[in-house]
């Protein structure tokens, strides 16, 4: 089995989750054939939290947690970008781990021009390595925080639309203009490029001033990176082609692009943007199970992969209609507030106020209800402690 984690892996970039402007083929590829969560919320928008709750078993030499399990058949190896695993004592119950450093990226980097000078690119070449060795191991876990920190894909991975280039002439459209007793300066609304430059991941707020385009351009360039990693899950499908060995791919954090009016990794107001993330399973499929699931399921399921395959999703939990409230999953965030996520509704607690979102339906929480259900906001507001 393989598995590939990845920290601020938003679902909206993913052609299986529905993106109608980023391309991700590998992906969409094993999704097509293997089991697809719909809807996988975490715990924390914190992703580095989320992954510990993975690695680390509740009790130490527990020998029902996954690792334990999937050591009857071998070594169960770790290969990654990120040295706060090591330094929390993350990586200590693997057999193997492995550390490919991520260099410190520079404010005025820029982006590499072929795909194989990437840092992603020497990542996989890590794993690649080492499925090659006569050793083989029963598990490689491959974890990477380059979403969030390194920015370098080839700007030519998103080639321009020749149907939407930019005009240079200014537009006369209302939503443009500013409003009653503001002003724009020259350049507050100059055109964003197709895709930025910038390897360092953005942090901005989205405001009455930006450009009605900026958030699109960012998307774009966000979404070359997921390309690259899609490139790279390619390359490794092709490579293990002949032994076929399960693929897991699993966001443990998501990202925000523009949904709460912020751009960025845990930027913003709290939002499901933050910590709905995805999860798909090469095999045992096709199915899609739309039920709300936590994130923190993902050992569980990890295990049932080695033992119960074909217990994976059983069909009465996938055909089984949701209660209003329940299940609920409880969600925590360093910034003070709280999210709750129920199979119907989505309600955000920060301090002195709450927001209530339909769901599945408002899936980027555009429409706050709040005021029109507090009925439901009081049912939702009980203590919650971190």
């Amino acid at each position: 089995m393989i598995v590939i984690s990845v920290e601020g892996l938003a679902t909206s970039a993913l052609g299986c989750y529905g993106s109608s402007w980023n391309e991700t083929p590998a992906a969409d590829l094993i999704s097509s054939r293997g089991v697809v969560w719909d809807r996988v919320i975490a715990g924390h928008d914190d992703g580095l939290k989320v992954l510990a709750e993975w690695l680390k078993p509740p009790t130490q030499h527990d020998p029902e947690h996954w690792i334990t399990r999937w050591n009857e058949l071998g070594p169960v190896e770790l290969i990654t970008d990120d040295p706060r695993l090591s330094n929390q004592s993350l990586d200590e119950d693997f057999d193997q781990a492995w550390l490919v450093e991520l260099d410190e990226v520079s404010s005025d980097a820029q982006p590499c021009d072929e795909i194989e000078e990437t840092h992603l690119a020497r990542l996989f070449a890590a794993l690649l390595a080492r499925i090659e060795e006569p050793d083989s191991a029963a598990v490689w876990w491959l974890h990477t925080q380059s979403l969030v920190r390194c920015w370098d894909a080839p700007r030519w991975l998103v080639p321009l639309d020749a149907d939407e280039l930019y005009s240079e002439e200014p537009s006369d459209e209302v939503e443009l203009l500013p409003e009653s007793g503001e002003s724009i300066g020259d350049d507050e609304l100059e055109m964003p490029p197709w895709v930025f430059s910038n390897v360092l991941p953005p942090q901005l707020e989205i405001t009455s001033h930006s450009h009605p385009d900026l958030a699109v351009s960012w998307m774009r360039t966000y979404g070359c990176q997921v390309r690259l990693l899609d490139r790279m899950m390619s390359l490794l499908i092709e490579y293990v082609s002949d032994f076929d060995p399960v693929i897991v791919l699993v966001g443990t954090s998501g990202f925000s692009l523009g949904q709460n009016g912020w751009l960025g990794y845990r930027t913003g107001p709290l939002r499901s943007c933050h910590h709905r993330v995805p999860m798909v399973v090469s095999e045992f499929g096709p199915v899609r199970h739309p039920a709300l699931t936590e994130a923190a399921s993902f050992p569980e399921i990890l295990a049932k992969i080695k033992d119960a395959p074909d217990h994976l999703i059983h069909p009465a939990t996938w055909a089984a209609t949701a209660a209003e409230f329940e299940p609920r999953v409880v969600t925590h965030s360093d910034k003070g507030s709280n999210a709750i996520t129920t199979p119907r509704w989505y309600c955000v607690q920060s301090p002195g106020e709450e927001h209530l979102y339909l769901k599945p339906d408002d899936v980027d929480d555009h429409n706050d209800i709040s005021r029109l259900r507090h009925d439901v906001v009081e049912h939702l507001a009980s203590p919650l402690e971190p």
